[in-house]
Order: C-alpha cells, then sequence, then structure tokens
C-alpha cells in the first residue's frame, strides 16, 4: 500500500482544532487518531498520564499612577492568586535582566521582555521581585487579528525557585506603559492549580525477522492556545498514520512503535511520560524517528540528527541517492526526541520550516485559512519519513550506531536543565 498526502491532508482537516494540554479537545483528537490507527488493522490505545494545571478566572492590570488605566492582560496559569483587592507596588521594566536591572527589582511589579524564561525566572525569585508581566505579539498589532498569548509556570520553574504572581499583557500595551511612564501597578489575579489528564495514542507493528530491535516514530497533536496546530504539529501526526497504515500493509523487519503524544507544548510532557513509563524497553529500541511541523507552501526540509556525525553522513547520503532535498546535521531539537535521546537512544527529527513570512507558529495564524500549507508540501515530508523508516526498519544490519555525540548529551543536558549553559 502507497502513502498518500492527499487522505493524509484531509484527516488533517478533520483535526483542525483547538486542543490544548487535557481539554475535552485534546481528547477527542486523541480519540479520532485511535480510531484510524484502529482502522489500519493495528492494536492501539490510550496511555494516560497526568499533567499539572491551572486554570484562571480572573486577571486584571491597573496602572494607578500617574496616569489611571486598565489595561487586558491574562494571567499565567499555576500562578499565586493575589489578594482579592490585588496585589498593587511599584513598577519597573528590567528589560534584559542586567545586574543593574536586578539592583532595583525587589519588592516591585517587574516587567521583563519576552518570554519568561527559566534562567530569568530565577533571578527574579532571587532578586525577590513581587510580581511579573511579560509580553507577547508586536508593537503594530491589530487587535481583531491577534490574541493575548496564555501561557503556564510550568514546574520546572516553580519546583526549584518557588511560586510567583505572574501576567502576560500586549506588547503595543507594555510599549505604551513605559513610553507614558507608568509608576505604580495594580494586579488582581484569581486562579486554581488541578491535576490534568493528557494520553498518548500507541500502536506497535511487531518485527517479521528481528522484533527484538524497535523503531519509535513520534510525532505530538495538541496545540497550545488560539492555534488549531495543524502545522504544529497535526502536519506531522498525520503523516505518522499514514506510515502506520503503510507498514501495517508491509510488515517491516523491526517492530514499529508509533506514538501520537499529548501535551508537548506544555514542556515534551506525553514523551516524558512515555519513556518513564517503558524505561526498561528503551534499551531494545535503536532510533527514534519524530516527525514536527511540516507541509508549509514554502519552506525547507531539514533532518536534525541527536546522534553522531556517522549518523548524519547516513542521512545524508540515503537523501541524496534519492534526490530529496533534505539538510541534515547534528544538532538538538525541542521536540519529543529529546526523552528519548536523553534515556540514550539516537533519534531523528524531520522538519518542514516555513519560509520567512509562510510560517505560523504558536498563534491563530496557525490554521487552514491562512492558507500557507498544503498536501504537496506534506508530501515532500511524507516521501522522506517513508524512505527512512523503511531503509532503517528492513535493513540487513542496522546503520546507525546506538550512539549519541557528547556535544548532543551536553545540549540535552542543559535543554533539561541537568546542567547551565556557561554565563548563566
Amino acid at each position: 500500500m502507497s502513502v498518500s498526502a492527499h487522505r493524509a491532508f484531509n484527516l488533517l482537516k478533520e483535526l483542525a482544532y483547538e486542543k490544548v494540554s487535557c481539554s475535552p479537545e485534546e481528547k477527542k483528537a486523541a480519540q479520532r487518531l485511535l480510531d484510524e490507527a484502529r482502522s489500519c488493522g493495528v492494536e492501539a490505545h490510550l496511555e494516560e498520564f497526568s499533567v499539572k494545571c491551572g486554570k484562571v478566572s480572573r486577571a486584571k492590570l491597573t496602572v494607578t499612577a500617574p496616569y489611571l488605566k486598565e489595561y487586558t492582560v491574562t494571567g499565567y496559569e499555576r500562578a499565586v492568586s493575589t489578594p482579592e483587592s490585588g496585589l498593587e507596588g511599584a513598577f519597573y521594566y528590567a528589560e534584559n535582566l542586567l545586574p543593574a536591572h536586578l539592583e532595583q527589582v525587589k519588592g516591585k511589579i517587574v516587567m521583563i521582555n519576552g518570554r519568561l524564561r527559566r534562567a530569568d525566572y530565577e533571578k527574579l525569585k532571587k532578586a525577590e521581585a513581587a510580581a511579573i508581566i511579560t509580553f507577547s505579539g508586536t508593537t503594530v498589532d491589530r487587535l481583531n487579528d491577534t490574541d493575548c498569548d496564555i501561557r503556564k509556570l510550568r514546574e520546572t520553574l516553580t519546583e526549584p525557585f518557588g511560586d510567583a504572581v505572574a501576567v502576560n499583557m500586549r506588547a503595543a500595551d507594555a510599549a505604551e506603559m513605559v513610553r507614558r511612564g507608568a509608576k505604580t501597578v495594580r494586579i488582581e489575579l484569581e486562579g486554581q492549580q488541578y491535576e490534568g489528564i493528557s494520553q498518548n495514542v500507541c500502536a506497535v507493528i511487531p518485527g517479521t525477522e528481528k522484533p527484538e530491535e524497535i523503531i519509535s516514530l513520534g510525532a505530538h497533536y495538541d496545540s497550545v492556545y488560539f492555534s488549531t496546530g495543524v502545522y504544529d504539529n497535526i502536519s506531522g501526526s498525520v503523516i505518522l498514520m499514514e506510515l502506520l497504515r503503510h507498514f501495517a500493509a508491509n510488515p517491516p523487519a523491526r517492530t514499529l512503535q508509533f506514538c501520537w503524544y499529548g501535551s508537548e507544548e506544555q514542556g515534551l510532557l506525553g514523551s516524558k511520560a512515555w519513556t518513564a513509563a517503558h524505561e526498561e524497553e528503551l534499551a531494545k529500541h535503536r532510533l527514534m524517528i519524530n516527525v514536527d511541523v511540516a507541509a508549509p507552501t514554502l519552506g525547507h526540509n531539514v533532518a536534525l540528527v541527536m546522534a553522531t556525525d556517522k549518523a548524519v553522513g547516513y542521512i545524508d547520503a540515503m537523501m541524496l541517492e534519492k534526490g530529496y532535498p533534505c539538510e541534515a546535521k547534528l544538532d538538538i531539537y525541542s521536540s519529543d526526541s529529546v526523552p528519548f535521546a536523553d534515556k540514550g537512544v539516537p533519534a531523528v527529527n524531520l522538519c518542514r520550516f516555513g519560509a520567512p513570512g509562510a510560517n505560523y507558529i504558536h498563534d491563530r495564524r496557525d490554521n487552514l485559512k491562512s492558507k500557507y500549507i498544503d498536501e504537496r508540501a506534506l508530501d515532500i515530508t511524507l516521501q522522506q519519513a517513508l524512505c527512512l523508516t523503511d531503509r532503517v526498519a528492513n535493513a540487513a544490519v542496522f546503520p546507525i550506531a546506538r550512539e549519541i555525540s557528547d556535544t548532543i548529551k551536553t545540549k540535552v543536558d542543559e535543554y533539561l536543565f541537568k546542567t547551565k549553559k556557561e554565563g548563566k
């Protein structure tokens, strides 16, 4: 049975809706993928795992001096609630948190540039900031075309450094506050923390000759708020389904483990949960092939290899032999391959990145109406994934050593906060 980008794209259309971690929509998408996998004649099941979640019921920010104005904000999920009357204090714009900034933040409501990175959170907590403000979007965004991002204080922040009051606002509003010289600010934030349930969709095609050697194939199916996630990453999920369909009809020599991961956007939680639950089995895994983002009409294909230079050479030669334009290079990629590499399983990330101006990710523009993805472009990554999987699954001798270079090991440790980058 040949793979079909047309069939894959039709499934993508069915799953073109917001499906954030632990939501009913995420579970609905998981059930649809489960049903589709079973329709291919493969035994499939759901594996549930718990996720630390939060829900914000009220978020408000008001500049109280030298002018009075309320701004639209979203509260960070799992942030600390303020007293009902709010938390009021001096406002300070700490930009990029240089030492000279950090001397000024104690007891203040602090705004920083960009996203709230772990290193920034650690600095703010140690400097005893009273609350944190971030901003998203651009200063020229139109209100009816954009959203104020909803973000979360993940446990990778709160467990080592403690909880905090935190809100996010639009870049244009943040600029106005600084430009108008805001001196005091009041934040009102009310929310709750709870344990949610997410799920991985799992299926196995046993090997016919070397069943003890396993190749893991993965893609995540959840999205962020406001996004339908057709690019990131239903595109990868439907490619994975076509591979399942193909190998169900053409049984491989080696065992193929398929996983559609939930809650990837919350910190690779699905793949972390799966590798933790199946740690003993991972010794049999020879390679992890991950597909994350595909199908932009204007773009380029990349194979990011979390293994060794020899593995890069193998994949590069294979792509050249087939005439597939795909840049292979040794590098880490922020996706579900990371937990596998952390356990010693080499990984390859197949991606098609959109060209500038044709690459909408993590916002409302990641949808079919944006008309920046198509089935022809999806087929590019589909064919590359099929070729790579078929070659390694049916090779007489497995062509990629179960080795990971020291460079990649170091990058994985830094990504997972096992070590600190120099200067951080």
